[in-house]
């Protein structure tokens, strides 16, 4: 089932190679001239090659960790401590075996192929301090994750898939409450200068009745060239959050523009309508896993004694694969159509056209695909292509 994956991941991505020498559609033409599209074509090739390098590098790694029975023979080497210990130090190691593995694909696609292509901006302390907090991150989350299934199914049974997946609910809104403190951690924020750009996002947030705490200004400069932003918060009061690529290069109508945009999910509550998918998600992730421990056959062909969590949540993200695919083709079905009604709102508030210079900038700047292939579409992509949403824009702003 793991290599199934792998290889049909391959298989679409050539696929989507394929497609992007088609021409593009005539709405997105001007995105790039014909020599900037031929650096964006060689960026991804690129970028792409370093991806399968580090795909097949995974791949090995990964059958010979299995075939050699490694997780066994690390759990029974520490199998003397406490069973909390012995867990926090798999994880740990397993975590730094993974970023060392990735680091120096990561490293090459950051100082080598995204400083050629004028995309990264980090400095090799920054990218350091970068993989030392996400690894701490990662192994603080994975552990408190396989800690609260191991206690509630070790407790209640079956009865763990309601109850974990309640907790994760709680976690989930606890992360969008506590944001902007979390990505402190990686990027600093300054308030936004008073002026013309802080004056119509506040107007806009009025109109809607939506109190706003504050604007922030994130330093993704010290990192990328590419620009985003953001509202976030629950209820009518709202932080909002623009990269200072955007403040400091677009104008204050395409600013205003990306954050109708991203007011539009707020108001909207997209975040509250996809929530029964996120539940039945959820639901459907611990009852696989609930499969996998009641049938211990399955870790002790690993070299386990008998059922192992870690081991046992990693095997049911294997074993429903197929499964994923499909609901990774709704929920970004889902998420594309909340993309065109935040685009709509957007375009009937007055700035479709600044949304859409916007988009076109961004795009460019990132060197992102705007021709990709329908089946990536379908299956990857949360948001529509370029022209899709160009298109839905114009038709919305002509309403």
């Amino acid at each position: 089932m793991y290599l199934t994956n792998k290889a049909f991941n391959a298989f679409v991505d050539y696929l989507n190679k394929s497609y992007l020498k088609k021409d593009l559609p005539d709405n997105v033409r001007d995105v790039y001239n014909e020599d900037e599209y031929k650096k964006f074509l060689s960026y991804r090739e690129e970028s792409r090659h370093i991806g399968l390098i580090s795909n097949i590098v995974s791949i090995v790694i990964t059958l010979l960790l299995l075939t050699l029975n490694v997780h066994a023979l690390i759990f029974n080497a520490v199998g003397s401590l406490n069973v909390y210990v012995q867990y926090l130090i798999v994880i740990s190691a397993f975590a730094l075996l993974d970023l060392i593995i990735g680091l120096p694909f990561g490293y090459y696609d950051t100082f080598v192929i995204e400083e050629k292509y004028g995309l990264n901006k980090s400095t090799k302390k920054t990218f350091a301090l970068d993989a030392a907090k996400g690894l701490i991150i990662e192994v603080v989350l994975s552990y408190g994750l396989i800690i609260i299934i191991m206690v509630l199914f070790s407790r209640f049974g079956n009865m763990a898939i309601i109850l974990c997946t309640l907790i994760m609910l709680a976690i989930m809104v606890v992360i969008m409450l506590i944001v902007i403190p979390l990505m402190r951690i990686f990027n600093k924020f300054e308030p936004l200068e008073e002026g013309e750009l802080k004056d119509k996002l506040l107007a806009l947030c009025a109109k809607y009745g939506i109190t706003v705490r504050k604007i922030v200004v994130k330093d993704a400069s010290r990192r990328t060239t590419t620009s985003n932003a953001f509202c976030t918060g629950i209820g009518n009061r709202k932080t909002i959050s623009l990269d200072d690529n955007l403040v400091n290069a677009y104008s204050a109508d395409e600013i205003t523009a990306v954050f109708a945009h991203e007011f539009a999910h707020a108001k909207y509550r997209h975040v509250a309508r996809s929530l029964p998918f996120s539940i039945f998600r959820l639901l459907v992730f611990f009852a696989s896993l609930a499969i996998v421990l009641n049938i211990p056959a399955l870790c002790t062909a690993f070299g386990f004694d008998g059922v192992n969590f870690f081991f046992a949540q990693m095997l049911s993200g294997v074993i429903i694969w197929p499964l994923s695919v499909l609901l990774d083709v709704i929920g970004n079905g889902i998420s594309r159509k909340h993309e065109y009604q935040a685009d709509a709102f957007a375009a009937r508030e007055g700035y479709g056209k600044d949304l859409i210079s916007a988009l076109k900038r961004l795009s460019k700047e990132s060197l992102s695909g705007v021709n990709p292939h329908p089946l990536m579409v379908i299956l990857n992509y949360s948001h529509p292509t370029l022209s899709q949403r160009i298109d839905a824009i114009d038709k919305a702003a002509g309403e």
